[in-house]
């Protein structure tokens, strides 16, 4: 079978299952598992698949991960990183906060918070902030995808348009100092985006995990950004990054 051939042959397979292992591909093709690995990095780096240990999954079956799933990932340190993030946010601030499950967990973070304004596409988010009575909640409107209780599509970037924030509170799928910020999902990368573009600084909250590692969708360049938060450091190059372009890292 041609190089051509077996790429096109292992994309089938991952639309079928979601996800392979470099084991069972390479035995299905007869092939070297080092073949197998270079023909997962092409298509890794034309946006088809990600790589994870020992295999590769689509970027479809990732970004399709039901809600429930992506609220049982990595909730320590999302914990943690969004106490941070909160203390960054005086009392009486404007803020927009796009869909997440770390946002949703800054957003317990800050509903004891007095006389602040919160714009979100998040139903959940807005749910939460909602339990605070002095906190004013305008969810944005736009396609709504009952998968994420979010409100999505071109609607909210007109939405988000109409008003300015001093924050915009951003959880982002992947940070990479080639790169920058970005994010497996279109569409939440196109409302991030549009939310840092209408707010004064810009909080970007980022768990270990998505270290050193690329999205499909761009979201901000480092210069674009005033807050780098996490749980833990990142390392020499990334802090390095940070600091030339004046991020502010807190962790």
């Amino acid at each position: 079978m041609k190089s051509s051939q077996r790429l096109q042959a292992i994309q089938s397979v991952l639309a079928l299952r979601g996800r392979v292992s470099v084991i069972e591909l390479a035995e299905q093709y007869d092939v070297a598992q080092e073949t197998i690995r270079r023909d997962l990095l092409k298509l890794e780096k034309s946006g088809i698949i990600q790589k994870i240990h020992g295999g590769a999954i689509s970027v479809q079956y990732k970004t399709e991960q039901t809600l429930a799933a992506r609220f049982t990932q990595d909730i320590p340190q999302k914990h943690a990183l969004a106490e941070i993030a909160a203390n960054l946010i005086p009392p009486g601030s404007t803020l927009f906060i796009d869909f997440g499950t770390t946002t949703n967990i800054f957003a317990e973070h800050i509903k004891h918070l007095s006389d602040i304004t919160v714009f979100t596409n998040s139903h959940l988010i807005a749910s939460t902030l909602s339990e605070n009575s002095n906190c004013e909640v305008y969810v944005l409107g736009g396609r709504y995808d009952d998968k994420i209780k979010a409100n999505m599509g071109t609607m909210i970037v007109e939405n988000i348009n109409r008003y300015m924030a001093d924050f915009a509170v951003i959880g982002v799928g992947a940070v990479d100092v080639t790169n920058g910020f970005s994010d497996q999902n279109i569409d939440e990368a196109t409302v991030a985006r549009n939310m840092i573009r209408r707010s004064r600084e810009t909080i970007i909250l980022v768990d270990p995990s998505k270290f050193n590692r690329n999205g499909v969708a761009h979201v901000a360049d480092f210069s674009q950004i005033d807050y780098f938060v996490s749980s833990e450091m990142p390392d020499a190059e990334l802090c390095a990054m940070l600091e030339q372009n004046g991020v502010k890292l807190k962790v």
